[in-house]
């Protein structure tokens, strides 16, 4: 099965109290596993504008890089460049830090 993996940090506070954070869900896999996916097709919490997302680069481990304020259970569905696909589901983490880094990168 696919694994993901994800990336946060808190960037504010909201007007409502809510702590805000930017984050970061990928495709955690080798570059064997990676060349053989096409794309990703993300399916966030309804409250997102356009909860459906597609990442397609490859060379960035096919992130979705968004901001929010609440965990929940991300549902990811991976294509594959040989027509098959896998259904996958990731708990966001607001505890796991960008790494190297207090910057987000790519």
């Amino acid at each position: 099965m696919v694994q993901l993996n994800n990336y946060a940090r808190k960037i504010g506070i909201g007007r409502d109290g809510t702590v805000r954070y930017e984050w970061k869900v990928f495709i955690d896999e080798d570059e064997e596993t990676l060349n053989k996916i096409d794309h990703v097709e993300y399916l966030l919490h309804p409250t997102f504008p356009h909860p459906r997302r597609v990442a397609h680069n490859r060379e960035g481990k096919f992130a979705l890089r968004t901001r929010g304020w609440g965990k929940f259970t991300i549902k990811a569905m991976i294509f594959f460049k040989d027509e098959t696909k896998e259904r996958v589901t990731y708990e966001l983490d607001f505890e796991k830090p960008w790494p190297n880094s207090n910057r987000p990168t790519g």
